[in-house]
């Protein structure tokens, strides 16, 4: 299934619109608090809000991290307030630049597909990343300057494992090395677990090119053991005066 969005601006333009707007930082009176590891490229929440936590974020040894992505939905929606480890408040702006770097795990692209299934309502994971994890050793910020960061933990919080590496393998193979398996997207669900989530009702990819033929796509659903998968591609649009996004929104069934 082809899931296709038009987004025009750059992530500086949607900082601004954001901060003017309702869904801005001050749309809630209660936001969740979280500490930002850079080691990790995701932070670990220190005061927890709500019941975002049931279907946002990854549990390890008890700690509750958020990636990139999920800052930033949370964040625009006035939900989080994410700190660096002097305590300061570090703002959209900033937020927008750590996800258009790309350098952790989620890029600007991927970002707004999330953002557009989660306002719809579904629950939204990496591929491949657990959503609990029970070990040893974890992170751990002990005040507002200081976190420990345990190496054996990095990947398990934002990237993904062996699984992905075969299906990337796989489409290489295939010459298909613009698709990327990206999320595990689950039907809204208010009795979710994240120690039992089941499987996924797809898996979401993202592309820079059109999407694989029918014989393509037959061959690697058969290697994500017969769950869907979705195609998303970002067009970026290059009109800095608009700032508003439409997306076609896909049709969510089996493929």
């Amino acid at each position: 299934m082809w899931l296709r969005s038009r987004l025009v601006g750059r992530p500086g333009a949607w900082a601004r619109w954001f901060s003017g707007s309702g869904w801005g930082r001050g749309s809630r009176k209660v936001a969740s608090r979280a500490v930002w590891l850079e080691e990790a490229g995701a932070a670990e929440v220190v005061d927890s809000k709500g019941k975002l936590w049931l279907t946002t974020g990854v549990n390890r040894d008890g700690k509750l991290y958020y990636n990139v992505e999920e800052i930033g939905f949370l964040a625009e929606r006035g939900a989080l307030v994410l700190l660096d480890y002097e305590g300061e408040t570090i703002g959209m702006e900033e937020i927008y630049g750590k996800i258009a770097g790309g350098k952790y795990g989620c890029s600007w692209d991927a970002f707004q597909a999330y953002k557009h299934l989660k306002l719809l309502g579904y629950i939204i994971g990496r591929y491949g990343v657990p959503w609990t994890v029970k070990r040893s050793h974890t992170y751990s910020v002990t005040d507002a300057s200081t976190s420990v960061v345990e190496t054996d933990q990095i990947q398990s919080l934002n990237r993904v494992g062996g699984a992905s590496n075969d299906i990337t393998k796989l489409l290489k193979e295939m010459c298909i090395d613009d698709m990327h398996p990206s999320f595990e997207v689950y039907l809204p669900n208010s009795k979710f677990k994240k120690t039992s989530p089941g499987d996924p009702s797809f898996v979401l990819c993202l592309l820079s090119n059109k999407p694989p033929s029918r014989e393509e796509l037959e061959t690697v659903e058969n290697k994500f053991e017969g769950i869907p998968l979705k195609f998303c591609h970002v067009d970026n649009g290059r009109n800095p005066s608009s700032r508003y996004t439409s997306f076609q929104t896909p049709e969510f069934s089996s493929s």
